[in-house]
């Protein structure tokens, strides 16, 4: 496997022009102002988007969990730094440091600082939301070698040990970064070292163990001049799978951040994880099928159901629906596939009417970090009855929505509306008629906490002269 094809290698390559003069003119070039670059990372697995301030100017804008910004070069001196978290309402307030005045840094010269936000908002004490910054020389890697710092910044993991060797080296055999001091989260980073570029295998095991194997990256064929910082951050990926003898959830996935930006490294285990929703109201009993075989949680599968997760290895998976106890294919008779990633939720409908010859399949990724800051809402037209239809999504305290302006307008069948970050509080969800008030679908009283995911399909009747509806899903 080689690193580069996988998009792992992000090498950070420094120029300096040098500039000759024929001018027999004494006067000597000013010294070069010294610098040094700047990066920042979100690592706060509960925290919004962020923007970054420095010396009070917005230079970095809207930078979202397990993302970096490219590397800025400045002149040294000292700098405030402040991270403001962005609400649903728009607004913004600091959270990095909160309630205080930026932080101050003085920055040296030739030094690559990176800024990492870590931790958890709401937190107190050492997991509290807070910015770690790790420095690396400026100067090239050595050709032939990789420069490699790692970081704990998993609020929610244990302290490990870091392992990095030959693929399938005897852990037993082996000693691990950290020597014999376990790595405890927001723990000084480990490095930077340089090591030949190659294959290599990257564990991170719970301290004091060899088998109870909380990452693996599998062989990784590593290229020269990679400048690598490796941050754990808590793993909030899809089918993450089990820590070997621990009982738990594999804890983490590894960031990979260079100068161009960060890339998440997924656990070897890692699968993909697919919720199926039965919406064809005049399909009766269903079963599925995935290339052709019967998805034994999804047979006798009945309207408004919904079941899952199944976890399945990333691949393209041709789904099909039939009347239970048949092969008769009502929906994708010819087998089309669909590609499921690593480490992703994806949500499967069975929407349409065998009546309107419309039968379909709709699936979505969806993202199912929460937010400490945010409730999220999702909305789905899975009416196939139903035309074009307006969205409304008020306070409680509306129940006339005669002088409101719909959230969208003119939704067609299947629109996906993704997630909405709505400030927590208590809502009315109301569908209509697009270009109408009359309200086709409510949805009252609906408390939207914090943290919370939410998702509505509007449904076609369960049987006829009965009511559109919404099947709820997730934290309803």
């Amino acid at each position: 496997m080689n690193y580069l094809n996988r998009g792992w290698l992000l090498a950070a390559a420094l120029f300096v022009a040098a500039c000759d003069s024929d001018s027999t003119d004494t006067v000597q070039p000013p010294e070069p102002t010294p610098t040094f670059n700047l990066q920042v990372v979100h690592a706060s697995s509960n925290a919004p988007a962020v923007n970054v301030l420095v010396n009070g100017a917005e230079t970095l804008s809207a930078v979202d969990y397990k993302t970096a910004s490219g590397e800025t070069t400045l002149t040294i001196g000292d700098y405030d730094l402040q991270v403001d978290a962005i609400f649903p309402d728009g607004s913004t307030a600091p959270v990095i440091p909160a309630d205080n005045p930026p932080l101050n840094v003085t920055f040296a010269a030739d030094i690559n600082y990176t800024v990492i936000a870590l931790g958890n908002v709401g937190d107190t004490g050492d997991t509290a939301l807070q910015a770690k910054i790790v420095e690396r020389p400026l100067a090239s890697v050595p050709a032939g070698n990789i420069r490699l710092t790692a970081v704990h910044g998993a609020a929610g993991a244990p302290p490990v040990d870091i392992y990095v060797t030959a693929p399938g080296a005897d852990l037993t055999q082996e000693t691990p970064l950290n020597a014999d001091t376990p790595l405890a989260f927001n723990d000084d980073p480990l490095g930077p070292v340089e090591v030949p570029a190659g294959e290599y295998q990257v564990r991170i095991t719970v301290a004091g163990s060899t088998t109870a194997i909380a990452f693996d990256s599998g062989p990784l064929d590593i290229g020269a001049g990679g400048d690598i910082v490796a941050i754990a951050v808590d793993n909030t990926n899809a089918g993450a799978g089990t820590v070997p003898g621990a009982g738990i959830d594999i804890p983490v996935s590894v960031l990979l951040v260079g100068d161009g930006g960060a890339i998440d490294a997924l656990d070897v285990q890692t699968t993909a994880e697919v919720r199926v929703t039965h919406a064809v109201p005049d399909a009766g009993l269903v079963d599925v099928y995935a290339n052709g075989a019967l998805v034994a949680p999804l047979e006798d599968f009945d309207f408004t159901e919904t079941r899952g997760p199944l976890a399945l290895p990333a691949d393209d998976y041709a789904f099909q629906v039939a009347p239970a106890n048949t092969q008769n294919f009502v929906i994708n008779p010819t087998a089309e596939a669909t590609p499921l990633a690593a480490g992703t939720f994806y949500d499967a409908f069975a929407t349409g009417s065998i009546a309107l010859d419309n039968l379909g399949l709709l699936t979505a990724a969806d993202d199912r970090r929460r937010l400490a800051t945010a409730a999220k809402l999702r909305v789905i037209h899975g009416s196939p009855s139903t035309g074009l239809v307006d969205l409304y999504v008020v306070d409680a305290s509306v129940t006339d929505i005669t002088n409101v302006e719909p959230f969208a307008e003119d939704i067609p069948y299947l629109f996906n509306s993704t997630y909405l970050e709505l400030t927590p509080g208590t809502y009315n969800v109301y569908i209509t008629p697009a270009n109408s008030k009359t309200i086709a679908i409510p949805a009252e009283g609906l408390p939207l906490d914090a943290g919370g995911i939410y998702t509505a399909v509007a449904r076609d009747p369960v049987s006829p002269g009965t009511d559109l509806g919404l099947i709820l899903l997730d934290d309803f």
